[in-house]
């Protein structure tokens, strides 16, 4: 029986984000227990993370060249799912980059894609979309729940297998969504880059932004490794990301009503203040379980409302025609580029757990720096001319 196309992209939503539900939390414990100190998982993961800042407009360029993005995001986890093979070869550091560098290139060729079918097929019904895209979150939030369970019982290991089997169920669900031709944009002027640098306000944005990506990266890289040391479990460290992952959907569901009304300029100051908080907690109090948790949720303010103040600004500052280019370099940039330059410091800093909370301190002084550029930006939101 063929799936309709709303179950199709949810099931399609919900692997892609299990794949990272298993790769983000636990490949710090992986790395670790293949042998590799503090240094080399944060250069292994600043090349990972770099291949973000290109990856997202190349695969973007080509969809719109061949005018296929169901074509393009096929062929990239195809690629993707080569790459991530390497995990399965102990034969050293190098090849254990290089194949999961190409996995990261490629996988940043399936979610833009996606998200572009998914309104495609839902005739721009964003109510419809809505629903669709929570199958992601809900894949997100299972798969950090049994990987911190299958972690007790097999040890880190078990994340290529884990990993492997969802890239396959991603496979297998892209071949059932049908094509659809990617019309032509004739009418789009292209977008001056040496103008954008020229607004002091973009300018403040995105060095907000980015720190704040910054200050993210110890938590990405090696939370998983500070709660293991701190003899937290597993599954403890699961449901605190679970926790976190049900903060930031319950904002989301609630950011509309959040955002109208008030300034964006001064929501997104008081939200990378929350998170400069957050990272004190982790790094003064995680002996707390309670205290922990707590900083946990100030995830909803520190990823859900900050992207929704982020989103705001760029659909406002970006002319429609543009949009979609703007997105692709707000990800080039602050995901990749802040989130790998984050990664780099960070595992210098952390000293195979010595320097864990300085690390943390070092993420909360990101934090700091971007909550004073988000205050200094205008009240009023000014279209790039």
């Amino acid at each position: 029986m063929r799936l309709s196309s709303a179950s199709t992209l949810s099931l399609a939503y919900f692997a892609y984000f299990a794949v990272l539900g298993v790769f983000v939390p636990y490949i710090g414990l992986f790395l670790d227990d293949r042998g590799l100190n503090s240094h080399d998982i944060g250069v292994l993961l600043a090349i990972v993370t770099g291949m973000r800042i290109l990856g997202p407009s190349l695969w973007a360029a080509l969809a719109v060249r061949r005018r296929d993005p169901i074509g393009v995001m096929r062929f990239g986890a195809v690629l993707a799912t080569l790459g991530w093979l390497s995990s399965f070869y102990q034969g050293g550091y190098w090849p254990l980059v290089a194949g999961l560098a190409l996995y990261s290139l490629c996988w940043t060729a399936i979610l833009p894609q996606l998200e572009s079918a998914a309104f495609h097929y839902l005739d721009n019904n964003t109510a419809r979309y809505s629903k669709v895209r929570t199958a992601g979150s809900v894949g997100y939030i299972v798969l950090v729940m049994l990987g911190g369970w299958w972690f007790q019982q097999t040890g880190p290991q078990m994340l290529p297998h884990s990993a492997l089997l969802f890239l396959l169920l991603m496979l297998a669900t892209l071949w059932l969504l049908p094509k659809y031709p990617l019309l032509a944009q004739t009418d789009t002027a292209p977008l001056r880059f040496r103008t954008l640098w020229t607004h002091s306000a973009f300018v403040k944005f995105m060095l907000g932004a980015f720190f704040m990506q910054m200050s993210f990266a110890p938590f990405y890289g090696f939370f998983t490794l500070y709660t293991r040391d701190l003899g937290y479990s597993g599954s403890d460290a699961g449901l605190l990301i679970a926790l976190a992952v049900a903060a930031e959907i319950v904002a989301f569901f609630y950011a509309g009503r959040i955002l109208k009304g008030r300034s964006y300029q001064k929501l997104l100051g008081l939200c990378y203040g929350l998170t400069a908080l957050r990272w004190l907690m982790v790094a003064f109090l995680a002996d707390s379980g309670t205290l922990l948790a707590a900083s946990m949720l100030l995830h909803a303010f520190s990823f859900a409302i900050a992207h929704s103040c982020a989103m705001q600004f760029i659909q406002q500052f970006f002319p429609s025609q543009q949009r979609s280019r703007g997105q692709a370099l707000y990800a080039g940039v602050i995901y990749g580029g802040g989130g790998a330059v984050g990664a780099y410091f960070a595992g210098v800093a952390w000293q195979d757990g010595a320097g864990a909370t300085f690390t943390f301190v070092m993420g909360a002084g990101c934090a700091v720096i971007s909550m004073i550029l988000a205050l200094s930006l205008p009240k009023n939101i000014q279209p790039a001319r």
